[in-house]
């Protein structure tokens, strides 16, 4: 049984049954009841991709989870994003919309575009720890609706192209501040990769911070990293071998800070005692480590809110509800941190 079969029983055109089927006003009440009755009588459920083909829109939107196969895997290794795709498929349900989720490599986009073309989606939303600036210039140029989470994901987003802002600079100020108000004085910063836009920013608001209180954080004092938990292990070796272990150190992100965390374990450093710790990001690990880890809490499920109200709003042709709001990080005092010791 098909809509062939169920216009033929009704006694109408296939093109008949489709518009009724997409709740069409142009096919008459009486006719529309006949083709209802045709379809309970033989137990007929609408195909769902057959619907889609003769309909306008979806009300879906493509979760595209884009991983580089040669260095990472983001759905298996990565502890910060599982929040955020959450709270998308959230946000997405919430309005009605259901989310069709799509693990890709970024090398390869046609994947993506091909959903698109089908009309299996609406419109979609990129979570990803690569450079996706061309992927996602191929889209928009198509016409396609497109949101992505991360700002350091499309260094030259296009004009209208939905992302949440976090603002580094003002984050990284706050958390360097935090550690001034408790008497540091000598503070070490362990950088991001500084090839990906948020690093370079954190770490200028960091020296700005310390810049305004009379401080200057000597070239000693910052040790670049990639955001990996070995960064934050090779920062204490560094600073012990050379027997220059700073006071505190800020950490631009908390897996970093999970290596100092063991490096000091390994050596007998006392954390707070000796050496003062903040990250960036809080992880849902980071209230579990010894000691709980002060942080920086980046407001993953709002900004995913946002992404997902603000892209629906564009698919409705509607004003946004909420203005595209610059999100802050959030101290988030645990046990990592005390009170500063003279030197």
């Amino acid at each position: 049984m098909d809509i062939y079969d169920i216009a033929r029983l009704a006694g109408v055109s296939r093109k008949t049954v489709q518009r009724m089927l997409n709740g069409s006003a142009s096919v008459a009440p009486a006719t529309a009841d006949k083709i209802r009755r045709v379809m309970e009588e033989h137990h007929y459920e609408p195909n769902a991709a057959a619907r889609r083909l003769t309909s306008k829109t979806a009300r879906t939107i493509g979760l595209f989870i884009v991983q580089d196969e040669r260095n990472y895997s983001l759905y298996s290794d990565d502890l910060y994003y599982g929040v955020v795709i959450g709270a998308l498929i959230s946000q997405c349900a919430s309005r009605g919309y259901k989310t069709l989720v799509s693990i890709e490599d970024v090398s390869r986009p046609e994947p993506i575009l091909s959903l698109y073309k089908d009309k299996s989606i609406d419109a979609g939303i990129v979570v990803s720890w690569s450079d996706m600036q061309q992927t996602v210039d191929r889209i928009a140029a198509a016409g396609f609706r497109i949101g992505v989470f991360d700002q350091n994901n499309v260094p030259h987003p296009a004009e209208g192209l939905v992302i949440p802002q976090l603002d580094n600079y003002e984050s990284a100020y706050r958390a360097a501040a935090y550690l001034l108000d408790l008497g540091h004085t000598d503070i070490g910063v362990i950088t991001g990769d500084m090839t990906i836009p948020c690093s370079p920013v954190r770490l200028q608001g960091f020296l700005d911070a310390l810049g305004q209180r009379g401080i200057e954080a000597p070239a000693s004092r910052i040790h670049y990293g990639r955001f990996r938990e070995a960064d934050g292990e090779a920062a204490v070796k560094e600073w012990v071998r050379t027997g220059t272990l700073p006071q505190a150190v800020f950490c631009s992100n908390d897996l970093m800070a999970y290596g100092v965390l063991r490096a000091c374990k390994e050596r007998g450093i006392s954390i707070p005692g000796e050496l003062s710790v903040i990250g960036f990001d809080d992880l849902l690990v980071s209230q579990y480590t010894h000691p709980p880890l002060t942080t920086m809490r980046v407001p993953r499920i709002g900004m995913a809110a946002q992404l997902a109200n603000r892209l629906i709003d564009q698919l409705e042709g509607r004003e946004a509800e909420d203005t595209q709001e610059r999100f802050t990080a959030e101290l988030v005092v645990r046990e990592s941190c005390k009170a500063g010791r003279s030197i």
